[in-house]
């Protein structure tokens, strides 16, 4: 019986990462810039650089570092930012924004979603802070994010693999959980056989 294919993403603080991970034999990236920060939205140079791997580039727009309840002007940079990355050639954009009690900011979800038109949506892990997964992936999908990035509201998917499982059956094919954070080539048979992720 011949394996399913299994899709690499991995997370890229550069551009030089980005070419670090074509090398390597990654099939998609995830761009953000200062990784120690937690990964906060690159630059339209890093972006037009990680395209000429030919890779997919999901570039991040997140404005600052700390929590995901923005501002008014941040939330307008970052519609700003949208349009920026995916002229430079992003293939989509991964975001999250939340209330300030932590629920899911459904209306700037909507217009971002919107905003981000043809191209891929991905709710990142501000979702593994908000109180009821259930009822958000319910609101995601309702938006029409396609995938959710997740470590099964644990600081290591290797901790949150139980929740990633359950969250992959939830979802029923209406969205799709890739599953990060803490994910090595020593752990990761280990997180496929888990989660039953691909």
């Amino acid at each position: 019986m011949k394996m399913a294919q299994i899709l690499l993403e991995i997370c890229c603080g550069s551009a030089d990462d980005v070419l670090a991970a074509k090398a390597a034999g990654a099939d998609r990236v995830e761009l953000n810039s200062s990784m120690f920060l937690g990964g906060i939205t690159p630059s339209v140079g890093e972006v037009k650089v990680a395209k000429k791997t030919g890779l997919p580039i999901m570039a991040m727009v997140r404005p600052r570092s700390g929590g995901f309840s923005y501002t008014p002007a941040e939330f307008e940079t970052m519609l700003y930012d949208v349009d920026a990355l995916l002229e430079a050639g992003a293939d989509g954009i991964v975001f999250g924004i939340l209330k300030e009690d932590g629920l899911l900011d459904v209306e700037r979800c909507r217009i971002m979603r919107e905003r981000i038109g043809q191209h891929t949506a991905v709710f990142h892990r501000a979702f593994d802070v908000v109180p009821d997964w259930r009822k958000t992936m319910d609101q995601l999908v309702d938006l029409g994010i396609d995938r959710i990035l997740t470590s099964g509201q644990c600081p290591s998917v290797r901790d949150g693999s139980k929740t990633v499982a359950r969250m992959i059956d939830y979802a029923r094919e209406r969205i799709e959980i890739l599953p990060g954070a803490g994910i090595t080539l020593q752990n990761g048979n280990d997180v496929l056989a888990e989660t039953g992720s691909r």
